[in-house]
Formats: structure tokens, sequence, C-alpha cells
């Protein structure tokens, strides 16, 4: 039984897809020490693990809470802000607990930087694509110069922060972009070679056990038995940016005499009765159970991330993908590549649509079914082929054992 300490952020996007293959490690004997934000701690409760939340304080919320959104170069200096205040913390963690090997998420590079120090063995989580700097996703030049002219005002707090972290605790740079993937000798990614952009070049540290999908229960009351009408369309902005009250009226508009039915998830803090009147075949929830719903849906419209994505094309469901910053853009990019769905507002700004356009993005998938259905259910069954949470898991121990010969 080795000991494992697992370093996370307090995203649903990349939460979820850890706690199954933390389910499975305690399973299998595995030790796991799961670090994240105290108000995570309950998430973790079914795992088996134990759980050691990060320091509390107002400045690391508040980098926290910037730390997430749209502005990518702007997350990324949040998080490595947010490495120098925790660092500290993370190097007497490891310290005092001496774990066999780390295990951290692409956004937590200051455990990538402590590892390093402390010549620990690490793998890396990544719930998003891989990218390195010989494999990059196919950004357009409008996708490029976008990130720039975002990026390059950052650099100066960027050069500051690392050079007193080079300094203060003997650590390296990630620069900007290693922020947002930090990589490292051993990845494991939560996705299929098939839809990974350029998986070919990526080599044998990469390795794609496909979406880590376990049934979540959940204790919420969904009326199922007003699904009487089809195709069912489900839409939902995800667990972060989903305040956006005008999209919602736009949703109203476009399909208010939609002859199927609409299931449309707001978000725990968006206030239902200030959207105006609820057509009549809407079920606006604040919550939904995804996973359930996708099982019955037709078409999925979605902001495009990848725990979204993996999870409507793993049940073979179409997509509208309407994304909200450039990584959920390249997410978009895919699903059309691979023929399961439709862009919209994919170009900076992103996430510009039209009701016209929704309601034509819809019916051109209805009249073409068959081949959006084919081609969804296609990557839905890469995903299952690759492994998932068991597979995760299994890779996990062996490279904590070291039975892996390319490490």
């Amino acid at each position: 039984m080795a000991k494992v300490i697992f370093f996370n952020i307090p995203a649903q996007g990349h939460i979820n897809p850890s706690l199954p293959v933390i389910t499975e490690l305690v399973r299998r004997g595995e030790q796991v020490i799961c670090v994240n934000t105290a108000e995570t701690e309950s998430q973790y409760a079914a795992t088996g693990a134990r759980f050691v939340p990060t320091p509390n304080t107002d400045k690391l919320s508040q980098l926290v809470s910037q730390s997430s959104g749209g502005d990518i170069p702007g997350n990324a200096l949040a998080l490595v802000q947010i490495a120098e205040v925790i660092m500290p913390f993370v190097l007497d963690l490891l310290q005092r607990e001496k774990p066999d090997y780390v295990i951290y998420d692409s956004l937590c590079s200051w455990a990538k930087q402590a590892v390093e120090k402390l010549g620990i063995r690490a793998a890396t989580s990544l719930s998003t694509f891989a990218m390195t700097p010989a494999s990059l996703p196919p950004f357009t030049p409008v996708m490029i110069l976008d990130t720039l002219r975002q990026a390059v005002p950052r650099f100066p707090r960027y050069w500051q922060t690392a050079a007193r972290m080079r300094r203060n605790f003997g650590v390296k740079g990630v620069g900007l972009f290693g922020a947002v993937m930090s990589t490292g000798d051993f990845n494991i990614v939560y996705t299929s070679s098939l839809f990974q952009p350029g998986a070919e070049k990526l080599g044998d540290r990469f390795r794609f056990v496909g979406p880590s999908i376990a049934e979540r229960p959940v204790a919420v009351d969904f009326p199922y038995e007003q699904l009487t009408r089809h195709p069912v369309v489900y839409i939902s902005l995800g667990t972060i940016n989903n305040q956006n009250t005008a999209f919602y009226r736009q949703c109203f508009e476009a399909f208010h005499d939609f002859n199927g039915q609409v299931i449309l998830s707001v978000g725990r803090r968006t206030d239902i009765a200030a959207l105006g009147d609820v057509p009549e075949n809407f079920i606006v929830r604040g919550f939904v159970p995804q996973l359930d719903v996708l099982q019955r849906s037709d078409i999925f419209i979605t902001h495009g991330g990848m725990n979204s994505v993996h999870e409507g094309l793993y049940y073979g469901v179409p997509l509208v993908v309407i994304p909200q910053q450039v990584e959920q853009a390249v997410v978009a990019r895919q699903v059309v590549r691979h023929g399961a769905g439709i862009a919209l507002g994919d170009q900076p700004p992103y996430g510009q649509v039209s009701a016209r356009q929704l309601r034509d993005a819809v019916n051109h998938i209805q009249s073409e079914r068959e081949t959006y259905q084919a081609a969804a259910a296609h990557l839905g069954d890469s995903f299952r082929a690759s492994g998932g949470y068991i597979r995760a898991a299994e890779e996990l121990i062996a490279f904590g054992q070291g039975r892996l010969s390319a490490f």
C-alpha cells in the first residue's frame, strides 16, 4: 500500500473526473490524501480518502476566485500568485507526510514546483486536452492574437512573482503556459486518443484513459415524467459562468414554439423568477442531474467544458457547442471536426449567438440526426474503450510502484 497525495483546485470540471479515480485507488489499497479548499471537503467524503484543506485566507480566496473564468492569461497569473501564497503549506505537507508519489491537477503548478524541488515522483491529472509546445491544438490566428492581447500586460507581474518564488523557496518558474498546463513525466489524460488533437505527437508519457465517469448519486427531485415530447433538448452553461440571463432569455425566444421538450439548467445562483415567463415546453432548474438527463436527451447545447462534452458524447448525444473562452473553443472545433455537433460563437468575442442561430443549429442536427448521432456514438465508443477511471487507477498504481518501464 502506497501513500499518495492528490492536489486539486476547487472547480467541478477538475474535481469530478478525479473522484472515481480516488475511490478506485482507495479500493485497491492506496492511502490517498486529497488536498483542496475547505469548501470542497464534502465532495471527497464518499471516496474513502483523507482530506486536508488548504490554508483559508482572504488573499488566497480572492486569488482562487480570479483563477476561473474566460480570461485564460488572467487565470494563469492568479494561479502563479496562488502558488506563491500556498508554497510554504505545500512544502511542509510533503515533507511531513512523505508520500510515495504525488498526483496533481494540471492547474496545480505549486505541486509540480514542490515535488521537483523535493525529488518526489509525481503524475499529472489532466481534465482538459493535453498541450505541449510540440503539440498544440489547432488555434486560429484570431484565437492566438486575442490570447496574446490578454497575456502581454500580465508578463511583468508573472516575472516578479516567479523571481520571488525562486529566491524564497528555491523552486523553478513554470511560465504562464505552465501555470495552466503543468504536465510532467507521467500524465493521465481524461479523454481518448481519438478525440485528443495531435495525440500521436505526445508520446508514451501521456496515457489517454477516456472520461472518468461514474454514477453520481444526487438527491434532487426532477420531473422525468414530463419528458413526453421529443426531441429533448438539454441546455447548460456549466457550473462557473452560468449566470447569463440574456442567453437564457434567448433560449426562451428560440424554442418557445418548439415541438420538443427543453430542459434548461441555469445554476444555483440564477434567480429563475427574474428570467420572466417560462415557455410551457421548458423545464428550468437551478440544478439538473446531468448524467441522468443526458441519457434521455436528443441534443445537448453546452458551453464546451470538457466534462460536459465528454458526458454528452459518452451517451451518444449530438452537441451544439457555444464556447465561453478559448479552451472551450478548441473543444468545440474538435466536436465539429469529428462530425458530432455544431459550434456557434467560437471566435472572439466568444459565446455571441442569436436566438435564430440556436434554433437553426438544432433544426439542422434534427434534419441530419442519424449522421450526427453516429459520429457522437463513435466518440463515445472510443471513450469507453479507453478504460476510464479503472484504467487511470491501474496506470497510477503501476507508476507509483515503478512498474512502467518508460519511467
